[in-house]
């Protein structure tokens, strides 16, 4: 009762709150200037102007009260003069021991060494034929492994029966492919005398075409040979025309000139 009575509102229930929020007040105001946020130097100094009013408050927070324990225990106090506190096997210290209620048991019990004895060498076949044991069920679970070991050995004959099986299916198959492709070998050898056969009647015919071609273009070479020389006779012709024109007016003016020349002797 006398500590709730001395219980401070203000250092003992607000402070610690106080405490908390100045304290988040602060690392905000690092977590800005770190950052290099807006307001940053306001934030660190309204963080650490808090901080320091934390601080002169509690500079004035008044020291816990300290119970006297010696009102409790006596045996605390300074001034204690009295018996000290008595130890617990100083209690029992006027009667038998342990040991001596031990040895008696065991002589009511009639255990002599003898009987130790034969009860160390009990446990020590104990020990033996529990050994056996686990040599048996070691055996055991060589035989358990040798049994699975045997039945994944027939499970892997299984599958090499099957293995074989289809392999030979495949090989069958195999023939069956053999039989085909040579009868495809002996289609594609046909196919290509075939081939060559037709190559040689296109080699022929190609031949035969070139031939009539320079036939053709040797023709047509005379006959352009032929025309050049019609256009010349043809010029050859025109010069002629005008020769035996000029000749027959050369023919008229004579035969005017020699009518006159009559025309003038008989008159």
């Amino acid at each position: 009762m006398s500590k709730a009575k001395g219980r401070s509102f203000l250092y003992d229930v607000l402070m610690p709150k106080i405490y908390g929020l100045g304290a988040a007040v602060v690392i905000v105001g690092a977590l800005f200037k770190i950052q290099h946020w807006a307001g940053a130097d306001l934030m660190l100094i309204v963080g650490l102007s808090t901080e320091a009013v934390i601080f002169a408050l509690s500079a004035f927070q008044p020291q816990g009260h300290e119970p006297d324990w010696a009102r409790v225990y006596p045996q605390l106090a300074d001034d204690y003069v009295g018996e000290g506190l008595v130890p617990a096997t100083a209690a029992v210290s006027g009667g038998p021991s342990a040991t001596k209620k031990l040895d008696d048991m065991f002589r009511d019990a009639d255990i002599t060494p003898e009987a130790i004895n034969r009860l160390g060498a009990g446990f020590n076949k104990l020990t033996t034929v529990t050994g056996q044991m686990a040599d048996l069920s070691q055996a055991t679970a060589v035989t358990q492994d040798y049994t699975v070991k045997v039945k994944a050995a027939a499970d892997s004959l299984t599958k090499i029966n099957e293995a074989y099986t289809a392999t030979a299916n495949a090989i069958s198959q195999m023939a069956g492919s053999t039989k085909d492709a040579q009868e495809y070998h002996k289609q594609v050898q046909s196919m290509t005398r075939n081939l060559g056969a037709l190559n040689a009647v296109y080699e022929m015919e190609l031949q035969d075409a070139n031939n009539h071609l320079k036939a053709m273009n040797k023709f047509y070479g005379n006959l352009s040979i032929a025309m050049e020389n019609l256009t010349d006779a043809s010029k050859d012709t025109e010069q002629f025309k005008q020769e035996v024109s000029r000749l027959t007016q050369n023919l008229h003016s004579l035969n005017t000139v020699y009518g006159n020349m009559l025309t003038a002797m008989k008159g």
